[in-house]
């Protein structure tokens, strides 16, 4: 009695700590404590409290699911036990104990599978998936959300298939493989559409959104925060209509709506202010700073990029800070105060360098952790294959006591003859069994390992893309910016082979089909083509080359298209390209053609000293190739390849 007095004491004590609006409702739960005979209330009603407080207060949490833990494991009640292990797991994961939570989730995980719960197994393995995203393991991340997912698709319920789409979509989008990002959105905004989820068709509106901006394709941008106003007005969740509206805003601006964006972005102000909604505020104020430089403003812009920069640098935001930084740069350079724009170029530069360490210690640490997994995964199977072998020489050792009985009674010498054959057979079996076993596992590895190879090729890569698509913001001559957009575009063009390496089974050919049509869209989509403008033909065979013919002719296939776009149809002319590419009497056959306005008749002086002809001749002497090339109604290449693999 009296340590259940000094329990009830001590909840009373905690209680009283907490503010009025959450001490109606922990006064409602300790009162069904007091009250209740029956231990399994008890223990829920421990566990909401814990849940209750596992963020804010995660010590009070642990102590709550301690003490109903004690009344689980003396009733055996296994469901319950599961919930409260999975619960110290948040709770911990909260407190930063990446150690404790996963060793709680893996018990709560172990339990539903004892259980065969699909459902809770996959809660667990979402919260899983969380712990390890929130530390920049995205790799992890992606694969226990892909676990959940497949559990989720099993038992059919369509809130939590959308919550996993939506999960992905963040991991992909953290990775910056913004294809897969936008996929996953879509498919969750599709389910909660359906099902009429409306917070969750926010949350999902407003990530499209996001990514969109941060992909610079601001019309779009804009369309979903204006469609996630609308929906955060109906909620009235004050937090996301300040979001929605600061994000409409900041794409209306770059959309050149400055009048429509600054209304906008002031009611936005005066919605995120009181609540301090800091994400909000940054997004404000980087947008008003540069509404400020466009009116000619220094000094006002200069106070809208400063407390944009106070507030990244309370929330540790490097990214933010670099970016504000760099706006104070220019905007002390605008002013000819050459001392401070220098002084937070350097800042800005230190950064940067700050940022890209942090990315290299964060892919070092994913990669750690992701072999040590692998390795923890592979001793499981050893240990399996160990307690199978166990298990079969003690029923050997059973049996062949048995028969040795069996055979001295009946025939000695020549039942103990057949058995020592038999015996030796079935261990040879059961050793090559075993052979074949981590033969497989080592195959199995090694493919796992040259797709994580292809994954890492192809995110270095995209880095380099990004890297040159950000310095682009600050090139201002047109021929500097031109050789950085053609570089960005060279660059995709390979990252495309070691995406697609990577998401097939096959490792060493790609399917050219797929390969070119991507290709074909990115230059489109980096050149800003509309296909109202310029019409697009795909003639491409559906081949499967190995990944050394594919770079070359992808990188050829760059420069020729990106000619087209660039010298074909100027002054918004429209037209069509065709590109066509088969196999004709055991040569490769690549035809890109344009009804553009031709060549020029210096054309041949003038494109020898490119670097683009000089690339594609490179690229033909290695596939033994010949590029004809002649002026038809518009502009013909032919080129004739003899040395391909075809697989």
């Amino acid at each position: 009695m009296k340590k259940r007095y000094y329990f009830l004491i001590f909840i009373y004590f905690v209680e009283v700590m907490n503010v009025n609006g959450q001490l109606a409702y922990n006064d409602s739960l300790l009162l069904v404590f007091k009250t209740t005979t029956q231990d399994s209330i008890k223990v829920n009603t421990l566990n909401s409290l814990a849940v209750h407080y596992y963020d804010t207060y995660p010590d009070s949490s642990l102590y709550y699911t301690n003490e109903a833990l004690k009344i689980a494991v003396r009733n055996n009640f296994l469901p319950k036990q599961a919930q409260l292990f999975q619960t110290m797991g948040i709770a911990y994961d909260y407190k930063g104990n990446l150690d404790s939570c996963l060793f709680f989730l893996d018990k709560a995980l172990a339990i539903y599978k004892s259980l065969n719960l699909p459902d809770k197994q996959s809660h667990v393995i979402s919260d899983i998936a969380l712990a390890w995203f929130y530390r920049g393991n995205y790799e992890l991340a992606i694969r226990n959300h892909l676990a959940a997912f497949e559990l989720r698709k099993e038992y059919g319920n369509k809130k939590f298939i959308s919550i996993s789409m939506n999960n992905l979509g963040l991991v992909s989008k953290a990775r910056k493989d913004y294809a897969a990002a936008i996929n996953y959105y879509r498919q969750s905004l599709v389910l909660k559409e359906e099902i009429v989820d409306k917070q969750g068709i926010l949350n999902t509106t407003m990530n499209i959104g996001s990514l969109y901006q941060s992909r610079l394709v601001y019309d779009s941008a804009f369309y979903f925060a204006e469609k996630g106003l609308k929906i955060a007005q109906e909620l009235n969740v004050k937090k996301d209509i300040g979001s929605c509206l600061a994000n409409m805003g900041d794409a209306l601006l770059n959309l050149n709506r400055v009048a429509e964006a600054e209304k906008l972005l002031i009611k936005a102000e005066q919605i995120a202010l009181p609540i301090n909604h800091t994400q909000c505020l940054t997004t404000i104020y980087h947008a008003m700073g540069n509404i400020r430089v466009r009116d000619g403003n220094y000094p006002e812009a200069l106070s809208y990029f400063q407390k944009g920069l106070d507030m990244s640098a309370s929330n540790g935001r490097q990214e933010l800070m670099q970016n504000f930084t760099d706006k104070m740069a220019e905007t002390y350079r605008s002013l000819k105060l050459y001392d401070k724009a220098l002084q937070f170029k350097d800042s800005s530069t230190a950064i940067a360098g700050r940022i890209l360490n942090e990315e290299n210690l964060r892919q070092i640490n994913e990669m750690t952790v992701v072999y040590k997994t692998n390795e923890k995964e592979k001793q499981i199977v050893l240990l399996d294959v160990e307690n199978k072998l166990a298990a079969t020489e003690a029923g050997r050792s059973k049996k062949e006591r048995n028969y040795f009985i069996a055979a001295s009674l009946l025939f000695l010498f020549m039942a103990g003859f057949a058995y020592k054959a038999y015996v030796a057979n079935r261990k040879k079996k059961e050793e090559l069994n075993i052979k074949n076993l981590i033969i497989e596992k080592a195959l199995s590895e090694k493919e796992v390992l040259l797709k994580e190879i292809h994954h890492r090729v192809k995110n270095n890569l995209q880095i380099v893309s990004s890297l040159l698509s950000l310095q682009s913001n600050y090139i201002k001559d047109e021929q500097a910016l031109d050789a950085v957009k053609e570089s960005r575009n060279r660059v995709e063009s390979m990252s495309l082979i070691h995406q697609n390496l990577y998401q097939e089974n096959n490792l060493t050919g790609i399917y050219v089909q797929q390969y070119i049509g991507n290709l074909l869209d990115n230059l489109f989509y980096s050149y800003n083509i509309k296909p109202d403008n310029i019409k697009l033909v795909k003639e491409i065979d559906p081949l499967l080359l190995d990944v050394d013919t594919v770079i070359p002719i992808g990188l050829i296939l760059n420069e020729l298209i990106t000619n087209c776009l660039k010298y074909a149809f100027p002054n918004n002319r429209k037209g069509s390209i065709k590109v066509m590419l088969s196999i004709v009497e055991h040569k490769l056959i690549l035809s890109v053609y344009d009804n553009g306005i031709g060549l020029p008749q210096d054309f041949e002086q003038g494109v020898k000293k490119s670097f683009g002809h000089k690339m594609i001749n490179a690229f033909l002497q290695k596939l033994k190739g010949e590029m004809k090339m002649y002026s038809e109604d518009g502009t013909k290449v032919d080129i004739e390849i003899a040395n391909y693999i075809k697989i």
